[in-house]
């Protein structure tokens, strides 16, 4: 038999019957279990009466052969359920689709075919995603277009014409699954590549900022824009109030209440991945970039008026419209952009921001966007439970090449995702099709066992490593070190901008430089649409406080139009203007700003005090860590000797 070598080879074989593909090896951890039970069937009894030959297995394909047909990977789809007869979930006949097994009338427990679907029906939503709710999706692929192979070694980058499986989802970011898809929120852009060295995922938005750097306040910022828990209407309190004391997150919030908060639709977005990431050549070195994906169709916006307008007379506009796109077979396609940083040139200092703050962005003029790819959608998915409602995407599913950056969010997302989507939809959901692996050439996961395992499991490895009977694995892979910026375990703030007023150069320049003057009366007007029912005075004054900082036209002009609505103000402008001085160190405590320049390290040993540490801080810092100086020295990457100090 000639063994299958190159990549269609490979699927070509994975997708041929049982009887000769490489799926009837009993150690192949993709094995489906009813070619499992086909092999025991023969084994004890002689007989071929195969389920997979039978009409179960024509319903019950492997996660990895029907991601492959979905995707259009390989040629075929959901096969015509040509079952002679329903049944119920064990295969017994079933008998009538309108009448219960009664007595008297009276229905009764013993009526399996009743009490299995009305169980079953009880049971047939996950639960919610807490973020991201309501969306849709599609399948395509990711085709390189030009050479970044000195860049990173991710095998799926490695040559120009690569093309690679996607599935990119859509959706909103905060309310719910069942909100009108049309109104003012965030838009969620997240991608999954089915490379051969594993699935990549980029999970990102249709703004290049977010409202939050520090992960402790992302439930915050979720919930600001959430429902509120009384009386489950939208809290404009809350969303206001937390922009109103988080000086970094008016950035983000100055292109939500723009026209980016209400695209047309899901595919006239531009996408991008936010954080900051490394990517890693073959040599070892790396450097930072940025993700952007810029649609080939442009952006297109609704108004505020536009967009209520549509979310009565169609609430799933978004979803309707790629799904009919893809149906009549229009190009749906983004650029790949990347911006590149060499790890000299990360220096807060030099560059006058922070590379790794995601709240903030990295100015093209100085990194310049730079093509490496096209992205398509061309297929729509076959089962919305299985193929969206079922996906599973994770900032921490990085492949080789492709690593991680000294960005607080990012080190946080890559936990809390996965822990989310274990809560959701179980720890084993590597086994539904849309999230299987299915083009990596390798799939032996040393995770066990767990709810609804139903692959080879163990596949005959030992339940513990490391262990005398197999080594599989890859040196090659480990992460590129590099270097953070102390080895003090603290709460101090490692946030450059923390309490500076440069925290508004940014959306400073987005406000007067970027948008149109159109654009700017836009945007002052739907912030005034939602303003005006804050119902504390505080919250409105504190809000354009930091709006001021911004643009001052920018506050005037949604003051001016609150004074002409039933919302009038009970403040003067002026005290505007005047709060607006210190909004920059709002709820950023001296305790716990970042040390200008100065490292912990210098208080402990030389007895600095910074000007914005106080004499009390320093001598605790002192008092506790006086043993420090006997304690052994280690060596960093650099070549600098220091001691791990707990503070």
């Amino acid at each position: 038999m000639e063994i299958p070598t190159t990549l269609p080879q490979k699927i070509e074989a994975a997708m041929a019957p049982s009887s000769t593909n490489a799926n009837t090896n009993q150690n192949d951890p993709m094995q489906h279990p009813l070619e499992a039970i086909s092999q025991g069937i023969q084994g004890l009894t002689g007989e071929k009466r195969a389920p997979r030959q039978m009409h179960m297995g024509s319903s019950n394909e492997g996660p990895a052969d029907i991601i492959a047909k979905v995707s259009g990977s390989v040629q075929g789809g959901i096969r015509a359920d040509d079952a002679p007869y329903f049944t119920s979930n064990e295969g017994i006949p079933y008998p009538d689709p309108a009448h219960s097994k009664t007595v008297g009338g009276i229905p009764v427990a013993s009526d399996v075919f009743l009490f299995q679907k009305q169980q079953t029906f009880n049971r047939s939503k996950n639960l919610e995603r807490m973020v991201h709710p309501c969306g849709s999706g599609a399948f395509g692929y990711f085709e390189v277009t030009k050479d970044v192979k000195s860049l990173t070694k991710a095998n799926f980058l490695s040559s120009v014409g690569e093309k690679t499986p996607v599935f990119v989802r859509f959706s909103t970011v905060t309310v719910g699954r069942e909100y009108p898809d049309e109104a003012r929120n965030p838009r969620g852009f997240a991608i999954k590549f089915y490379t051969m060295e594993g699935n990549y995922d980029i999970v990102g938005l249709n703004f290049p900022v977010f409202f939050c750097r520090d992960p402790i306040q992302g439930p915050d910022v979720i919930r600001s824009q959430s429902r509120n828990p009384i009386n489950f209407l939208p809290d404009y309190d809350a969303l206001f109030d937390l922009l109103a004391n988080t000086p970094e997150g008016n950035h983000a919030g100055l292109m939500f209440f723009s026209n980016h908060g209400t695209p047309v639709g899901w595919r006239f977005n531009h996408g991008y991945g936010c954080h900051t990431f490394k990517w890693v050549n073959a040599e070892g070195k790396y450097v930072y970039i940025k993700y952007h994906f810029i649609a080939k169709h442009g952006q297109k916006q609704f108004t505020q008026r536009e967009a209520t307008q549509m979310c009565g007379e169609d609430p799933d506009y978004s979803k309707r419209d790629l799904w009919e796109a893809i149906e009549n077979k229009e190009k749906i396609e983004w650029t790949a952009m990347v911006q590149v940083m060499e790890p000299d040139e990360a220096d807060p200092e030099k560059l006058g921001f922070d590379p790794f703050d995601v709240t903030k962005v990295w100015p093209r003029k100085l990194f310049p966007m730079q093509e490496f790819g096209t992205l398509v959608l061309n297929k729509n998915p076959e089962n919305f439970h299985r193929d969206v409602e079922q996906a599973a995407f994770s900032p921490g599913s990085l492949v080789p090449g492709i690593e991680d950056s000294p960005d607080p969010l990012l080190q946080f997302r890559m936990f809390f995702y996965r822990d989310a989507q274990y809560h959701r939809i179980g720890v084993n959901l590597h086994q539904i099709p849309v999230n299987c692996p299915f083009m990596s050439k390798s799939f032996s996961p040393l995770q066990f066992d767990g709810q609804m395992r139903v692959d080879a499991n163990h596949a005959f490895n030992k339940q513990y490593a490391p262990n005398s009977f197999a080594h599989k694995f890859r040196p090659d892979v480990a992460e590129a070190p590099y270097q953070v910026s102390d080895n003090i375990m603290s709460r101090k703030s490692h946030y450059w901008h923390e309490a500076k007023r440069n925290e508004y150069d940014q959306p400073k320049e987005l406000w007067t430089r970027v948008m149109t003057q159109e654009q700017r009366d836009h945007t002052i007007l739907n912030t005034f649409n939602m303003l005006k029912f804050v119902k504390y005075p505080d919250i409105v004054k504190k809000y354009l406080a930091q709006q001021y900082n911004i643009g001052p036209d920018y506050a005037q002009g949604i003051y001016d139009l609150l004074a002409k609505s039933d919302s009038k103000p009970e403040f003067p402008f002026s005290e505007v203007v005047d709060l607006s001085k210190s909004a920059h160190v709002w709820f950023k405590e001296e305790k716990f700003r970042p040390l200008n320049g100065e490292k912990l390290i210098d208080i402990i040993f030389n007895r600095k005090a910074p000007a914005n540490v106080s004499f009390s801080t320093r001598e605790d810092i002192i008092r506790r860590t006086e043993k420090a100086k006997y304690m052994p020295m280690k060596r960093t990457s650099r070549g600098i000797l220091t001691t791990e100090v707990e503070v």
